[in-house]
């Protein structure tokens, strides 16, 4: 026997070896991601977000990774480091327009509320946009807004532009996310914010006549910023299951319900 035919035999033996005592034959393939099937998976969160704080409480079996970045832990997702991700649904509607492989799996909570974050030396401003919000909810504006930001699924989020119509010496300041569509980002043909909860912002500025002033943070940016009073709120709706544990602080209050949002798996399909 050759060399040749021997490393052939040798290599032969050790694939029938792996698939028939090591798992690696069709008995292991993924099982599907359902409701039903959670236990274990391993999922990718965003460290201090909505879904990180929500499934810590209730993981529901799953293994929970934190990630400081969303790049990183897409990339996890796309080269199996992950089974899954846990986003809100209008994210999710984003992320698998843009990885064709990924898809939406189960819903992993119910539908609940997410609202903005005031500094607490804000109250009166909060108490005006709760008054502000509770009558938005009910008009046309909102429905439309909430059914472009369903279709962002099957293609780029279209914006409305909402004219700041400014009346009054009252400047708002807030801090939003650059590239978070739908919910806020920097056209860059125009330089100008646009996104589902600028549009909200915008309408509530022009209801008491207050200049908006949005300027592009990080999360922690956001945080330290709300929490001394260096703006106002923070465009970033979060679970109002949130509310308790940050008002705790005394920096920061929360606002009347501004959507009604789920979280949901995002899978890759590719194997």
């Amino acid at each position: 026997m050759n060399k040749n035919r021997l490393l052939v035999l040798v290599l032969s033996v050790l694939i029938l070896s792996c698939l028939l005592l090591t798992g690696c034959g069709s008995e292991n393939v993924k099982k599907p991601v359902t409701a039903d099937n959670l236990s274990g998976l391993r999922v990718g969160v965003m460290i201090g977000y909505s879904p990180d704080y929500i499934l810590s409480k209730d993981s529901r079996g799953m293994e929970i990774y934190r990630y400081d970045t969303y790049s990183d832990m897409y990339l996890a997702l796309r080269f199996n480091r992950l089974d899954a991700i846990a986003t809100e649904r209008e994210d999710a509607y984003f992320t698998c327009r843009e990885e064709p492989k990924f898809e939406i799996g189960p819903a992993v909570t119910e539908p609940s509320e997410y609202a903005y974050m005031f500094n607490a030396d804000r109250n009166e401003l909060r108490e005006e946009f709760n008054h502000f919000i509770k009558e938005f909810r009910k008009t046309e504006e909102y429905a439309d807004i909430l059914r472009r930001v369903e279709a962002v699924g099957e293609g780029p989020y279209k914006p409305k532009k909402v004219e700041n119509i400014v009346t009054t010496d009252r400047v708002i300041k807030v801090a939003a996310f650059d590239g978070w569509e739908p919910t806020s980002y920097i056209n860059t043909a125009t330089g100008e914010w646009e996104g589902c909860d600028v549009e909200i912002i915008t309408y509530f500025a022009n209801s008491i006549g207050a200049k908006l002033v949005i300027e592009d943070k990080s999360w922690n940016q956001m945080l330290i910023e709300v929490a001394n009073g260096m703006v106002d709120l923070i465009l970033s709706p979060d679970s109002l299951l949130f509310a308790k544990d940050l008002e705790m602080s005394g920096n920061i209050i929360m606002s009347e319900a501004v959507h009604m949002k789920d979280i949901v798996l995002v899978i890759n399909e590719e194997e």
